[in-house]
C-alpha cells in the first residue's frame, strides 16, 4: 500500500481543526472524499483541502472500493449508527472519543469490528502525544528491569481551562445540522443520572483512558468523592491511582498533568491543551536508583498529539503498528464511567 486513501464523514469544527488540518500533513495518506449533510460547507472545505469528491450521503461514499479507511468526526451518540456501516463496507475507522455513550451499546461495536476483520480506533489523542508515548516506554522499561522498584501510585489531574489553546478557526455555514436517531438508553437509567453520566463521559473520559494506559493494565473504581472532585482506583495488580477533576479552574491556559511513581523514581507528564497546534507534551523523569538522584527533561519532537494520532492511524491501516486504542479497550472506559457515577449515589 503506497498511500492510504481516506474518506471523511463530517467536516464540522472538530472535523476540520482536529482532523483534516492534521491528515493533510501526513504524506502516507490521501483524502479522496468527504461526506457531509451541510453541502455548502462540505464543498467549501473540499476546495480548501483539495478533496476531489463530496457526498451528502456517506453510504454512497462507502461504496467506493478504493477507500481504505474512514475518519468519522461525529457526535459520539451517533457512533452506533455510523460505525457498523463503515465496518460492513470493509473500511477501518477512527472516531472521536468516547466509543459511544453506554457500554451495553459499545459491546455491539466491539463485536462488529471483530466480525468485519477491520479495526475501530478510538481517538484518545493523549495516548499519541510524544510525551505520553515516551513515558509509557519508560514505564515499561522500569517494570521489566525493576531498577526503580515497584510501581506505587498513578495520579492524573485536569482542571477546566482553555482547551482550545489558541487553535485556528473552522469554516462554517448556517445550514441545518444532520438529524439522527440517538443511542438507546439502557433500562433503569433516569434522566438525571444520564445527564450526569454524559457530562462525565464527555469531559473526563480521556483521563479515564489515560489512567489505564499509564497503569499498563485494567483497573476498577474504589471510591467516588461526593463533591465530584476525586475518582480513586486500584489496578489489577493492586497499584492505587486517582483522577482529580475540577479541583480549580484556569482562565487563559491549560494545566493537565500525570504523575507515575515507583519506589525509586517518578515520571511526570505535562500535557498541552487538546487543540494546541505544534506543541507536544513535556516529560520530567526523576531517577533515585544511584548514589545521587537525577532529574531530566528529554527534548521531544514538537509534534502535537492530534497530528501524531493521524500518523498512528495511517500506520495502523498500513499494518506497520497496532492502533493505540481500539474499541475493545475503549468500552472498558464506559464501564468505569458508569461505576463512578453510580458510586456517587446521588443521581
Amino acid at each position: 500500500m503506497s498511500k492510504v486513501k481516506l474518506g471523511f464523514i463530517g467536516c464540522g469544527y472538530m472535523g476540520q481543526v482536529a482532523h483534516l488540518n492534521n491528515y493533510v500533513q501526513v504524506n502516507e495518506c490521501e483524502i479522496v472524499a468527504v461526506a457531509e449533510v451541510k453541502q455548502k460547507q462540505a464543498e467549501r472545505v473540499a476546495a480548501i483541502y483539495g478533496i476531489p469528491e463530496v457526498f451528502s450521503d456517506y453510504s454512497k461514499m462507502l461504496a467506493n472500493p478504493e477507500i481504505d479507511a474512514v475518519v468519522a468526526s461525529q457526535p459520539f451518540s451517533n457512533h452506533v449508527n455510523i460505525v457498523p456501516d463503515v465496518l460492513k463496507a470493509g473500511k477501518h475507522i477512527l472516531t472521536e472519543k468516547p466509543l459511544c455513550v453506554y457500554a451495553e451499546n459499545g459491546r455491539k461495536l466491539v463485536e462488529a469490528a471483530a466480525q468485519s476483520g477491520k479495526f475501530h480506533m478510538v481517538g484518545y489523542h493523549k495516548r499519541s502525544d510524544p510525551a505520553t508515548e515516551y513515558a509509557v516506554n519508560m514505564i515499561n522499561e522500569w517494570k521489566q528491569s525493576n531498577e526503580m522498584g515497584k510501581m506505587k501510585y498513578v495520579r492524573v489531574t485536569m482542571p477546566p481551562g482553555d482547551w482550545g489553546g489558541g487553535s485556528r478557526g473552522a469554516f462554517r455555514t448556517d445550514e441545518p445540522v444532520a438529524s439522527f436517531t440517538p443511542e438507546t438508553v439502557p433500562e433503569g437509567i433516569s434522566k438525571e443520572f444520564a445527564n450526569r453520566y454524559n457530562g462525565f463521559v464527555n469531559y473526563y473520559i480521556h483521563q479515564v483512558n489515560l489512567l489505564r494506559g499509564l497503569f499498563g493494565e485494567d483497573y476498577a473504581v474504589t471510591y467516588a468523592d461526593p463533591s465530584e472532585v476525586l475518582l480513586a482506583a486500584e489496578s489489577t495488580s493492586g497499584v492505587p491511582g486517582v483522577i482529580e477533576m475540577a479541583t480549580y479552574r484556569t482562565t487563559h491556559d491549560w494545566q493537565e498533568q500525570a504523575l507515575v511513581c515507583f519506589e525509586k523514581g517518578w515520571i511526570q507528564l505535562d500535557l498541552p491543551a487538546p487543540l494546541a497546534c505544534q506543541q507536544a507534551g513535556r516529560i520530567t523523569i526523576f531517577n533515585n536508583a544511584g548514589d545521587m538522584g537525577t532529574r531530566i527533561s528529554p527534548r521531544l519532537p514538537n509534534v502535537h498529539a492530534m497530528l501524531n494520532q493521524a500518523r498512528n492511524f495511517i500506520k495502523a491501516v498500513k499494518g506497520e503498528k497496532a492502533p493505540p486504542v481500539v474499541s475493545a479497550e475503549a468500552v472498558k472506559d464506559l464501564d468505569i464511567a458508569m461505576d463512578y457515577v453510580r458510586m456517587l449515589k446521588k443521581y
